[in-house]
């Protein structure tokens, strides 16, 4: 007979108390494997309880694999696999998934956790980030944009929407890039998941394995893992003071048609380098003689602080070459996941297909919260107000990097915008590794140089980003790394 207790006093539903007793008996082989229950009808009668009780516990016990029953039969206990617990011995996996997982995503993986590195110290001076400082965001301005959308939107704001995305965003970012000068409509215009869905979706359009991709040494440390995903065959290009060696890069094209080019003309991350209007030309010129795709990627196109800006290489692109990628990542809110592609027509028509099938579609509410706080004016203000902040920033910087870097020892970039500095030592003393050892042990914490160049280097060198630094912490950071610095060279 199954004796149970059913306790009156406690917030435990009695279900759950049915549950836990014979799952305790079942356990500790009071009720052996094939041991019958008694129907639902007499222990509901036993205990003096609604039927439907019990019948809730037994229907649990069968959800989680203790009991089984046949149509018109009692219950009764079944053998049972054992549930992974964080208390079980773990046992090794029997598949081997270093030999089952293909080589790309191996690749990949590695790259990945190269790339990020050991973690600073926490009363490090880290000048490593890349996006607009979290103490400078507007979030009280944006949280209001959200709650009126998503109380004016309701539920529909919480649902699948467009894969192009939000229609009155892209609108504003049609606009937006007028003032670049870029001439585009809103059907040429797809959001993306940030910058890196947008050449990830791009990549998936244009790329088979054995072509070649070409792009500038060095690059952007987080794409070069997603450009090896899809080609093995990564070209890089060497950056000079003016950009990419265009004399180099048509060299190589003739060699091997690519698939693809990737550049970055303004604010050139790692080197914060900005091209000319007159290398804009000719990268395009070249383009268009070898009809070679090219995407332009305006992560930092709002950032600059000094002199005439240069338009981008999208606005003289009478051939619809060009790839288009934008961000509201490094200037505004980086979680937000909001990028944007603008290309021909017809390609944004065959990416919205390659989107749809990745992820179905953006986030509504956020696209939304986002387009309102922009129609609002917030973003105008927020990049007013962050120019003024970073202009000093960047200048504090640049005061010091002679004193830092002296000219006899070391190349440094002096940037009119962007967040980035770079750095390389002429005649090296020491190996990378040791370099920024010195550098994390003196208090302060910059990117590898390593990390940046698509086919490896030998060159010692390294990223500084004053991205999340005031100029009280770039004065210190700077001051440490020069202390560093002076004892290792």
């Amino acid at each position: 007979m199954l004796l149970l207790r059913l306790d009156n006093s406690v917030a435990t539903p009695k279900y759950r108390q049915i549950m836990d007793q014979i799952i305790g008996m079942i356990d500790s082989d009071v009720l052996k494997i094939g041991s019958q229950l008694p129907s639902s009808r007499s222990l509901s009668e036993r205990l003096g309880i609604n039927r439907s009780t019990v019948y809730k516990a037994y229907q649990e016990l069968w959800a989680l694999g203790y009991i089984d029953s046949q149509p018109g039969s009692y219950s009764y206990i079944r053998k049972r696999v054992a549930i992974q617990s964080q208390q079980t011995t773990r046992m090794e996996s029997i598949i081997n998934w270093d030999q089952v997982v293909t080589l790309d995503s191996k690749d990949l993986s590695d790259a990945y956790y190269q790339m990020i590195g050991t973690p600073s110290a926490d009363n490090a001076i880290d000048f490593t980030p890349l996006s607009a400082d979290p103490r400078l965001l507007p979030t009280e301005d944006f949280r209001k944009c959200f709650n009126k959308v998503l109380k004016d939107g309701g539920a529909k704001m919480l649902l699948y929407g467009n894969p192009l995305g939000n229609e009155q965003l892209r609108q504003f970012i049609v606009d937006r890039m007028g003032i670049h000068c870029i001439s585009a409509a809103t059907d040429e215009v797809m959001l993306t998941n940030g910058a890196q869905q947008a050449i990830e979706l791009i990549l998936k359009l244009l790329v088979t394995g054995d072509q070649s991709i070409i792009v500038e040494e060095p690059t952007y440390s987080s794409a070069i893992p997603l450009f090896r995903f899809y080609s093995r065959q990564l070209i890089g290009i060497p950056m000079r003071k003016n950009g990419m060696d265009l004399s180099q890069l048509e060299n190589a094209i003739q060699q091997k048609p690519p698939a693809l080019i990737y550049t970055m003309p303004n604010f050139q991350n790692p080197m914060g380098i900005t091209t000319d209007q007159e290398h804009r030309e000719k990268l395009l010129k070249i383009c268009e003689k070898y009809r070679v795709p090219l995407i332009e990627d305006g992560f930092e196109e709002e950032m600059k602080y000094y002199g005439k800006a240069v338009l981008p290489i999208k606005s003289m692109d009478r051939h619809h070459l060009v790839f288009y990628v934008g961000t509201f990542s490094k200037a505004l809110f980086p979680g937000l996941r909001i990028g944007w592609i603008t290309a021909d027509k017809e390609c944004i028509r065959k990416l919205v297909a390659l989107k749809a099938a990745s992820d179905i579609s953006g986030n509504q509410a956020n696209q939304a919260a986002l387009n309102l706080f922009c129609r609002m004016g917030y973003y105008d203000l927020h990049i007013k107000r962050i120019h003024r902040v970073y202009r000093k920033r960047m200048q504090t910087a640049l005061k010091m990097i002679n004193t830092v870097f002296p000219d006899d020892q070391f190349t440094c970039t002096a940037p009119a915008g962007g967040y980035t500095f770079w750095v390389e030592m002429k005649h090296p003393v020491a190996d990378e590794k040791e370099i920024l050892r010195v550098i994390r042990e003196a208090g302060a914490a910059v990117s590898p140089g390593s990390i940046f160049f698509p086919n490896g280097s030998n060159r010692v060198c390294f990223r500084l980003s004053i991205a999340h630094r005031n100029e009280k912490e770039i004065k210190e950071g700077l001051e440490r790394i020069k202390t560093a610095l002076r004892e290792t060279c």
